[in-house]
């Protein structure tokens, strides 16, 4: 009868765990009812690996906005894939990454900027109701993403060809994956999560960030 009660008991931990509500703050039920629409912002991206000494300063923002542009793109297609009013699905209303980009750029705000500008500015540079705000800390640099709609320059092409992974310690590593959702009033979070994913660097970089944004979809609020 214990062993059973035990078992219950590691049974109802695991489903705590996996469950969206778990990752909800306490200020989510104060707040979330308000919001309507939200928007992914573009991802912040952080290698930690050696860069090669070839990359000049312009490379490498251009490859770490490429990656942003790429998870931000990800990110929104898993959780509007997941959308619906179905029980379980995400009732939310997402303003497609194409219009956000659009407003940034045009209120003169870069990619690298919106990382780390305050919530309640660019949910009012969007016209949302709260904002969805990622971050990504790797040591390998995702090139080959070809499949989101972005390219690299031949030069910095060039660097990353044959066998351009001898900047990386090993062929798997751990990517620090974290995200929040942040109203748009107040820049309170409702919602956070965080998760440590190992990587195998030998899959194509276009499925990794694919299978990176599936696992914080899968933990994404506002579930009917």
């Amino acid at each position: 009868m214990k062993a059973l009660q035990f078992l219950l008991f590691l049974l109802t931990i695991s489903w705590f765990s996996c469950s969206p509500k778990y990752y909800e703050t306490a200020a989510y039920e104060n707040y979330a009812d308000e919001h309507q629409t939200i928007a992914v912002l573009p991802s912040q991206t952080i290698t930690t690996g050696r860069i090669p000494e070839e990359m000049t300063k312009e490379m490498v923002e251009q490859v770490e906005e490429n990656e942003s542009l790429a998870f931000q793109i990800a990110i929104f297609d898993e959780v509007a894939q997941r959308s619906g009013r179905r029980d379980g699905e995400i009732l939310i209303n997402l303003q497609h990454y194409t219009e956000t980009n659009a407003k940034l750029e045009e209120a003169g705000i870069g990619f690298r900027e919106s990382w780390t500008m305050s919530p309640t500015k660019l949910a009012e540079v969007l016209g949302v109701d709260a904002v969805v705000r990622t971050s990504i800390r790797k040591d390998m640099f995702l090139t080959e993403l070809e499949s989101f709609g972005v390219s690299m320059a031949l030069s910095a092409i060039s660097l990353f060809g044959g066998e351009a992974l001898w900047f990386i310690p090993t062929k798997t590593s751990d990517v620090f994956l974290s995200a929040s959702v942040l109203d748009g009033q107040d820049g309170i979070s409702v919602w956070n999560t965080d998760k440590v994913v190992q990587t195998d660097w030998n899959d194509r970089h276009a499925e990794i960030v694919r299978h990176l944004a599936r696992v914080m979809a899968r933990r994404f609020p506002y579930r009917v």
